[in-house]
């Protein structure tokens, strides 16, 4: 597998190249560490605490509404496959292409650079964000991670990385421009390249684009928000139409004691976790199916916010109280470790990681997670899963301290 190639510009700005000439295409993504979290921070000096929505509607704003027109829209002309993305904490834009590579990114990165900023733009741009947000109203599990976040945090105030319908209505120009002058400084940036192109070539014209490009610098420092490691509720409802109660079970797990490199292998470890404990195979689902308190698979989540993993366990049910308890147990025994289970599931990893060569999406996107959430700019290797040992997930797992936990329960509103 190719080796990243690293080069960090004078302007701050990294640039991360991923050279295979086998590929026909170029995949080329421009990321901002700025998301849907990046909420509290101070600025020049002055301190800021926003609500939710505004890297959200900063993306759609600075792809729409800048100088040099609605640049995913022009990209799609040239018959290239574009898009942006608002995260927890990142935004990025990206495109794939065959040809006219070079025209790509310097429409794209000229197009984030040149947003132009008035009132009557930014009410146009809520409009339609303001319908995304009023459809994503009618779902149930829209408003049972609202109740579930509610219940779990107390001082990250992360509710929607859209927002609701009142943050978006809300945010000002000021915010908007705010937030743009902070977050979108090349040292708070990176860009990856990934596919068959000319590093050099590339690079030149990257450094060309920058060079007469006039940005302004400024101080940021975000503000750490000291989330104690206990939820604020155990128990929420949810009353909302639902063909069967739906319970999960959420666990917050403080990972402060971490480095950024544990964090990763525990993000694997999680994973193997939930299959070997939770998945269709394992006693406990059999348990549940036996005994008919779930008809359906049990669903897993997994978020890394701040310090804190959520871990999520949840399903439809008829017998919330059991599904709860057997849940719980579950976590608090840790009973099913299997070896063989294990081994079955590291080999289905390196397998995956392997076939990931075959889409340069596949091999790049992982990438990037490992740069935003751990601070670690390699690519995922298949000798690094070959040293997870049975051991030492165990003793992962075990390490985690699963008291904290919240549960939220989806049930029809009685007439």
């Amino acid at each position: 597998m190719n080796n990243i190639d690293t080069v960090k510009l004078d302007n701050g700005l990294t640039i991360y190249f991923y050279v295979d000439k086998r590929r026909h295409s170029t995949f080329f993504q421009h990321i901002t560490l700025f998301g849907g979290k990046t909420k509290d921070f101070i600025y020049d000096g002055d301190e800021y605490h926003l609500q939710d929505g505004i890297a959200h509607i900063l993306e759609h704003y600075v792809v729409e509404e800048n100088s040099h027109g609605n640049f995913l829209k022009v990209l799609g002309e040239a018959q290239m496959s574009t898009n942006a993305s608002t995260y927890f904490d990142m935004t990025r834009y990206y495109f794939e292409a065959i040809e006219n590579v070079e025209f790509g990114i310097e429409t794209m990165i000229r197009g984030i650079y040149s947003p132009i900023f008035d009132e009557e733009r930014l009410e146009k741009i809520k409009k339609p964000i303001l319908q995304e947000i009023k459809g994503r109203m009618g779902s149930k599990f829209y408003h049972a991670n609202l109740e579930s976040l509610n219940n779990v945090f107390s001082n990250i105030k992360l509710r929607s990385i859209g927002g609701s319908l009142e943050d978006v209505s809300k945010t000002t120009l000021e915010e908007l421009v705010t937030c743009y002058k902070a977050f979108y400084q090349p040292s708070n940036q990176f860009i990856v390249i990934g596919g068959n192109f000319d590093k050099d070539k590339i690079l030149k014209l990257i450094k060309n684009i920058y060079d007469d490009l006039n940005i302004e610098k400024h101080t940021v420092e975000l503000i750490d928000l000291k989330e104690p490691k206990e939820v604020v509720k155990e128990h929420g409802t949810v009353e909302f139409p639902t063909g069967e109660t739906y319970l999960e079970v959420v666990y917050k797990i403080d990972l402060s004691k971490y480095t950024n490199k544990e964090r990763l292998k525990l993000d694997f470890y999680t994973h193997f976790f939930y299959k070997m404990f939770f998945g269709v195979t394992s006693p406990t689902y059999e348990y549940l199916v036996k005994n008919k308190i779930i008809t359906t698979s049990l669903n897993p989540g997994f978020l890394i916010l701040d310090n804190f993993l959520i871990f999520t366990i949840a399903s439809y049910t008829d017998v919330p109280e059991k599904l709860e308890s057997v849940i719980k147990d579950t976590f608090l025994k840790l009973e099913h470790f299997n070896e063989e289970v294990f081994e079955i599931d590291k080999k289905d990893s390196i397998l995956k990681l392997i076939l990931r060569g075959e889409s340069i999406g596949d091999t790049i996107m992982p990438f990037v997670s490992n740069i935003v959430e751990y601070n670690y700019p390699y690519l995922d290797k298949v000798s690094d899963l070959e040293e997870y040992t049975f051991e030492d997930f165990v003793k992962y797992i075990k390490e985690l301290d699963f008291s904290n936990c919240t549960v939220t329960t989806i049930i029809n509103k009685e007439a």
